[in-house]
């Protein structure tokens, strides 16, 4: 038997930012957004069923109180960056005679979160839209709206005049196709609606165009802000690989759900592939969109999973075919594949189209959300539960050397943002799945730093995995 080679340390590159991610919703719990239902999320949640375990987001991390300590916490694990999501609904509220204003309490709040990263040297990543839509634009017709890219565009002012100057990097929109996908097509996500194509392509076009305006709105501001948006890279392989019908599903998924939002802003137009493009309805959506063409300054890649898929014979025919059941690797507690290999594939095969900007200068690109999910009930508090948290380790590690692989191959990686600093609300499955480096006991909300979190502090520390590291992961990986 052949002995295994022994690990090389393997070093990141100079100013490599290491980091974790959250968004508002998931953390903040903040009072006022819920009391009075500021947001769709914050009506959603409370409608029966609609969330797995039951949970609600009325609290979650109670962050909007204990940001302080919790971003002390990201400083003591030698993290250097932090990417945050903006609370739309509670900066831009409805006021009495349907007037927008921009809520000075909610202005505050984040300049101090803002501030305090900026005092310890924190790079900061900050999002403008995560899923959430104030009320009022709800009401409106949300992104099936037009009118929601324009008022996605003021909001962006406002925030461009306001906190410009304490945002290293922006996010306009996360993982557009995601939203699109689960709240117009599996009906899991706000407005809830179910197979509903022309819907789901109706609000692409619509944030596209509200992607286009908020980069425009931070540039004639900022000039030389870096702007992007994140984009959730799924690889998707046929479940028969000589299966033709499994390999169209599979191209047509990967055109849709990771290419069109990238391809739109190289090009400046939405184009969908064939046959999508032959309806009628969905030919009306596409054509140029104003201001869309390169409206990207750097990749901002986010990252947990492949997916196998297959052709349905059944009629109605869906195009799409549907997910294979088959799993040929260990999952996470949500059921997804662990499948390193694939954060390599998607930072040197599939995003290579957009590596480059339009003046050939290779673009920055940071994993700005990469993570491991386990399951423990949200009622639990005392004890040692999820601390020795070997599986995250595992995941951590395996990731990171795919990672440093794709740099060795070329690819201008410059940072990673593990997901998630603590835990949270994970939307449609509640408090109950579990992705933090730091564990939240929901009912006294005390914090506990897991084992990743430890091992995740020496690696950036060091800016390297080293062999003790890695010798510890394969042990962990062949005891199962």
């Amino acid at each position: 038997m052949a002995r295994q080679k022994e690990p090389q340390v393997r070093e990141f590159p100079n100013g490599f930012l290491w980091g974790a991610a959250t968004s508002h919703f998931q953390i903040e719990g903040y009072s006022r957004e819920m009391q009075a239902r500021l947001s769709d999320w914050s009506r959603w949640i409370f409608e029966p069923t609609r969330i797995l375990d039951g949970t609600t987001a009325e609290q979650a991390c109670d962050f909007v109180n204990r940001y302080v300590d919790d971003i002390e916490l990201l400083d003591s694990l030698k993290l250097n960056a932090f990417r945050i999501s903006l609370n739309w609904p509670a900066l831009m509220q409805e006021a009495p005679g349907s007037s927008i204003q921009l809520d000075k309490e909610a202005m505050e709040y984040y300049r101090r979160v803002l501030q305090t990263l900026k005092d310890k040297g924190i790079t900061t990543f900050v999002t403008l839209f995560h899923f959430c839509l104030p009320s009022w634009l709800a009401d409106r017709g949300g992104w099936l709206s037009r009118d929601t890219a324009h008022e996605f565009s003021r909001f962006t002012a406002e925030i461009a005049d306001s906190l410009g100057d304490l945002i290293d990097y922006w996010l306009t929109i996360n993982e557009p196709m995601a939203y699109v996908y689960q709240s117009y097509v599996s009906g899991q996500w706000t407005p809830g609606l179910k197979n509903d194509y022309i819907a789901a392509f109706t609000a692409l076009r619509h944030i596209l165009d509200g992607h286009a305006r908020a980069y425009t709105a931070i540039k004639s501001r900022l000039p030389n802000a870096p702007v992007s948006f994140t984009n959730h890279w799924r690889p998707f392989f046929p479940e028969n690989p000589i299966n033709p019908l499994d390999h169209w599903v599979a191209y047509l998924r990967d055109q849709v759900f990771n290419q069109i939002f990238p391809k739109s802003i190289k090009t400046g137009r939405l184009e969908f592939p064939a046959p999508l493009g032959f309806y009628r309805r969905i030919n009306e959506l596409e054509g140029e969109i104003e201001n869309l063409k390169d409206s990207m300054d750097y990749l901002g890649v986010n990252y947990y999973t492949r997916e196998l898929s297959r052709f349905k014979m059944a009629l109605p025919l869906d195009i799409f075919g549907e997910t294979s059941p088959t799993i040929h690797f260990p999952t996470n507690a949500l059921g997804w594949e662990i499948y390193p290999q694939g954060l390599y594939h998607v930072l040197t095969d599939a995003i290579r189209p957009y590596l480059n900007g339009p003046d050939g200068k290779p673009r920055e690109v940071f994993v700005t959300e990469n993570g491991y999910a386990d399951v423990f009930d949200s009622k639990l508090s005392e004890g040692d539960w999820s601390l020795d948290d070997h599986k995250r380790v595992n995941f951590l590690i395996s990731h990171l050397e795919a990672l440093h692989d794709a740099i060795k191959a070329g690819v201008n990686v410059r940072g990673y943002l593990h997901w998630s600093l603590i835990d949270n609300f994970e939307w449609a499955e509640g408090l109950s799945p579990r992705f933090g480096l730091i564990r939240v006991s929901y009912p006294n909300q005390s914090r506990m730093l897991r084992k990743s979190a430890s091992i995740y502090a020496q690696i950036a520390a060091k800016n390297s995995i080293f062999p003790d590291l890695i010798n510890a992961a394969q042990t962990i990986d062949e005891q199962g």
